[in-house]
């Protein structure tokens, strides 16, 4: 009994220094400490070179192209035709192009500039993570995963959607936490859920991996729709449009992305068995185009929404859609435990991978070494947090779960394409989750 009383004791007087540093660590401190990282970053970038390159890499060349066909809009080349080209024109959704376009509109900036509002616009989602923690010393622990985040990963400072997706989910998440709007018991204001399924409609119009998320905050809403439809019908009329016109311009259900049967078949097709990755796309594409050819193809009618000129390309593209669907699942019936194989060994390589290329244009922010050592740290901090947020989360029906809702971004990225500038937005989050699971201080 003695020896309880004087462990209670120990307890409380650790509780007691807890609290005290808590009240002395200003809250504030870690926002000027962001605003700092945000300084050091455009200066280690601008030592980098990386706002002096006009060039554009890979996918950022589309994302840029894209952008600027939208710019040409809104100085005035509005006509159907041109609006029917942006649009029908990219892979992804366009909210992105359609921010950035409009940015270099108004202001005729360069690839920099743009480039520059990209890494602010990761910034900004790391601010309402950041607010999104309770306890002070947290939001410290959030500053040095800004940190790791910003030399362990390349990809937030180029023109991609990515940034616009984290600084959407990290307005989201604040709320989500702030004010207990997915929580058992709490009713929460209509005009905080309304904002809520705006941004999740607006992060799935930015970029499609983002949608399984959406669903499930989603049927977190139906499950209790006497205090949260204002949820549903805020993401039903801002995505609602997007979908209806997927909808209309597709054959099959295509929600927010047309790429998805072309990954799925890059993943699961006859010729990994025998063949590198680089030489099993080549057979696949190859097989695809003599299906094609061979009359494999279904003559759609033109939808209204598509424009005449790009009729041919596009009944090409969902004959191709359609073709790798169907050899996707032929190899999904024929080799169900390959497939799993390829599955796992998809989710391994995102989890062995790093952020840094060395030797590449957007490579080592640092160095290869630091630059993996913080990566690595990532992915330690994201795994603390996940596992504390398993551990305090009430896992109810109707309750937000982190846990859930990293599950729900890394899928997409299992079942179709496995890709790391996606994975780091899971390891955030996975991260900053566990923060906002600590307990409030004592006040």
């Amino acid at each position: 009994m003695q020896a309880e009383t004087s462990s209670s004791k120990d307890g409380s007087a650790v509780n007691e220094v807890v609290y005290a540093a808590a009240h002395y660590i200003k809250p504030g401190g870690s926002f000027v400490l962001l605003g700092l990282a945000f300084v050091l970053t455009l200066v280690m970038l601008a030592h980098n070179g990386i706002f002096g390159v006009v060039e554009t890499f890979s996918d950022e060349h589309d994302h840029f192209k894209r952008s600027m066909m939208f710019a040409s809009i809104v100085r005035g080349n509005a006509n159907l035709e041109t609006i029917g080209t942006f649009y029908a024109g990219g892979i992804w959704p366009p909210l992105y192009p359609m921010l950035m376009g409009s940015i270099h509109a108004i202001t005729n900036c360069g690839v920099g500039v743009l480039r520059g509002i990209n890494v602010l616009l990761a910034y900004g989602g790391f601010a309402f993570l950041i607010a999104a923690i309770a306890q002070p010393w947290g939001r410290y622990i959030g500053i040095a995963v800004v940190a790791l985040f910003v030399i362990g990963t390349h990809y937030y400072f180029q023109i991609r959607p990515e940034s616009l997706v984290l600084l959407l989910l990290g307005a989201a998440i604040f709320l989500i936490v702030k004010y207990r709007l997915f929580s058992v018991g709490t009713q929460g204001q209509p005009s905080r859920y309304v904002l809520c399924g705006a941004l999740f409609a607006m992060a799935c119009l930015t970029h499609a991996f983002v949608a399984v998320l959406a669903i499930y905050l989603v049927m977190l809403a139906l499950l209790a729709i006497r205090y949260r439809f204002h949820f549903v019908v805020a993401f039903a009329v801002i995505a609602g449009p997007y979908v209806a016109a997927q909808v209309m311009i597709h054959n099959g259900v295509v929600l927010f992305a047309t790429t998805a049967e072309e990954n799925l078949a890059r993943n699961n097709n006859v010729f990994l068995r025998d063949h590198e990755r680089p030489q099993a796309d080549e057979l696949l594409f190859a097989e695809m185009e003599r299906r094609y050819k061979a009359g494999d193809k279904v003559t759609y009618p033109r939808p209204m929404l598509l424009p005449q000129g790009r009729y041919e390309q596009w009944l090409h593209d969902e004959n191709k859609r359609r073709i790798f669907k169907e050899m996707a699942m032929e190899e999904v019936r024929a080799d169900p435990a390959g497939v799993a194989i390829r599955a796992m060994q998809r989710a391994t390589g995102l989890i062995g991978g790093e952020g840094c290329v060395p030797g590449q244009r957007y490579g080592c922010n640092v160095s290869p070494k630091i630059d993996l050592m913080a990566f690595c740290g990532l992915e330690l901090l994201a795994l603390i947090g996940l596992a504390y947020a398993a551990q305090s989360e009430r896992l109810r029906a109707s309750s937000f779960s982190f846990v859930i809702a990293c599950v729900a971004l890394l899928a997409p990225m299992i079942v179709t394409q496995a890709v790391e500038r996606q994975f780091v937005i899971v390891l955030v989050l996975a991260s900053f989750g566990g923060l906002a699971r600590l307990k409030s201080p004592r006040t």
